[in-house]
């Protein structure tokens, strides 16, 4: 196979800004060669095939990631791996298949980049294995925002720490989790507040626990206000062992009937944590100031 493709290889959860400054680069180097960009990434999380104790949550199943990865890239070849399948190949061999299988000539790494079971730190190793394999190795500076470099393990701090705002200029975009809408136990129905009740992938990271302002998509349709509420509602749930649940209050349409259709929810900005109240109608009033505060950020976001 003839050598003129670019590449990059790497997990890409999230495909945050810094990502798209690697996925640029592959998109320059396969113009400048003639060849296809074309982008390598994984299923599963190495850690999850490494360690699977240490496995962190996932801002992005395969499928989203690879939905994001080819609306950014359209003409781009992007290849799944699974990872349990590549850990025994070391750097050299890994770069030898891509320019054999997939007619790679122009390896791009972003600046934490390692791949190959044996894979060196230093990027000047990298430069040196692909020389011996006739390929030219292109490497990406990070991507500072604020001061921070941009990488997956930061923004997944911030979700988890409720800052869905700051993660949001990290990715270049709202975080978002989605899933079908589920019958729950009616509770938000009994204050005047229904919700639907969203069962997202048990890979994906949920943000810290508390009420959140956010834009809810029906069925991949434009975004509609929505107050969003996660964690174990202590006021309203007196059970031994409270489950945690994502329930999402539609303020324009809060008795849609959902059940069955799939809900996405863009969190914008949090409000604030969830805690227990003296009582229902102490409650309701926080929540009726929650609808107040949501609609407000909204607006002065559209």
């Amino acid at each position: 196979m003839k050598q003129m493709n670019a590449a990059a290889v790497g997990m890409f959860d999230g495909v945050h800004r810094g990502h798209r400054d690697i996925m640029d680069a592959v998109r320059r180097e396969a113009a400048r060669t003639g060849g296809r960009p074309v982008i390598f990434t994984f299923r599963n999380h190495p850690v999850s095939v490494l360690r699977p104790a240490d496995a962190p949550a996932l801002l992005t199943t395969a499928e989203e990631k690879e939905a994001l990865i080819r609306e950014y890239m359209p003409d781009a070849t992007v290849c799944m791996l699974d990872f349990a399948e590549m850990r025994g190949v070391p750097a050299a061999e890994f770069l030898r298949r891509l320019r054999d299988r997939h007619g790679v000539a122009t390896m791009v790494m972003g600046y934490d980049n390692r791949f190959g079971c044996d894979g060196p730190r230093e990027r000047g190793a990298y430069d040196e294995l692909g020389r011996e394999a006739g390929m030219r190795v292109v490497h990406v500076a990070p991507r500072l925002i604020d001061g921070v470099t941009a990488s997956s393990s930061h923004v997944r701090e911030l979700i988890a720490e409720g800052s869905v705002d700051r993660a949001a200029a990290m990715l270049g975009r709202s975080y978002s989790i989605g899933g079908p809408v589920v019958h729950g136990r009616r509770l938000g129905h009994t204050l005047g507040f229904p919700t639907a009740n969203v069962l997202p992938p048990a890979c994906r990271l949920l943000p810290a626990q508390g009420v959140y302002a956010a834009l809810a998509s029906v069925d991949g349709a434009a975004g509609v206000p929505a107050m969003v509420n996660i964690g174990v509602r202590p006021t309203v749930d007196t059970s031994a062992a409270p489950a945690l649940s994502v329930e999402a209050h539609l303020i324009d349409a809060p008795d849609a009937d959902l059940y069955g259709h799939r809900l996405e929810l863009g969190f914008v900005q949090r409000l604030r944590p969830e805690r227990r109240f003296g009582s229902t109608d102490e409650l309701r009033a926080q929540l009726e100031a929650d609808r107040l505060r949501t609609i407000e950020i909204l607006r002065a976001r559209s």
